[in-house]
């Protein structure tokens, strides 16, 4: 292995986990909407087989890595939820042993939609615990065709709020008000970096233009700094932040000279 393909220098991975049931085509809106590098599902032992079946075909399909199937046989039983957890600590140690390293986890999302409402509540500690994403499949009304840029709801993730609250107040309300714009424009109006970007867009608060240097608020963005704006930690941050510039703008006593 050269320096270059070493662990060390492997890049994170857009994982996907799909927590899943009777029903699949959400799983293939998914997929088609996320476009990640490998997947793995969670299911229960009665279905495992038919999604060996399906995860091997889905991946010569789209071209992804052909992760695991992770099944439970105590799916209503109080265990099912350490099961459950357990099958997503399973993925993390199969996936930092291909790599033979921790892996990074923040690009990852966990598909909440399929199988009972404990395991998609399962799903959604899941996303927490692992700092990734959770998200949600919408079923289209009869007779609308399946759209992936329009039928996925993701819901804001821990890392989300954390990257949000790197931002300063008044930049939080700014790109709140105007829900979009040049990227060139929001580099030189806020306090935003560059660099900065990347982590806005890995976690869902903004989205980025594919061909043109332009940014937006996502729904999930929306969400987030709405409920920053409305609270009373984001006042205090104001306050706190209205104060430093008003120091700033005061003369400082080491220029001022008395004959």
């Amino acid at each position: 292995m050269s320096e270059d393909e070493s662990p060390e220098n492997t890049p994170a991975e857009e994982v996907m986990i799909l927590f899943m049931g009777t029903s699949h085509q959400h799983a293939l809106t998914s997929i088609q909407h996320f476009n990640p590098e490998a997947v793995h599902i969670v299911t229960s032992d009665k279905f495992r087989k038919s999604y060996v079946r399906r995860l091997n075909d889905w991946s010569k399909k789209y071209n992804f890595r052909k992760g695991s199937v992770q099944s439970v046989t105590d799916l209503f039983e109080p265990s099912c939820v350490d099961s459950l957890l357990d099958c997503v600590l399973t993925i993390f140690k199969l996936e930092c042993d291909k790599f033979e390293r921790n892996v990074d986890t923040f690009l990852w999302s966990v598909g909440i939609t399929g199988g009972t409402m404990l395991m998609a509540s399962v799903a959604t500690i899941a996303a927490g615990i692992l700092d990734a994403h959770a998200f949600y499949v919408i079923k289209p009304k009869d007779g609308q065709a399946i759209m992936p840029n329009r039928d996925i709801i993701s819901l804001p993730g821990l890392r989300a709020f954390k990257i949000a609250m790197l931002l300063k107040p008044s930049d939080i309300m700014d790109m709140l008000k105007s829900g979009g714009g040049q990227i060139e424009e929001l580099i030189e109006s806020t306090a935003v970096e560059p660099w900065m970007l990347g982590d806005l867009t890995r976690s869902k608060l903004i989205e980025i233009h594919s061909s043109e240097p332009k940014w937006r608020m996502t729904n999930s963005g929306i969400q987030i700094f709405g409920l920053m704006a409305s609270g009373p930690q984001y006042r205090m941050r104001m306050r706190d932040e209205l104060k430093d510039l008003k120091k700033n703008q005061e003369p400082s006593d080491e220029y001022n000279y008395h004959g």
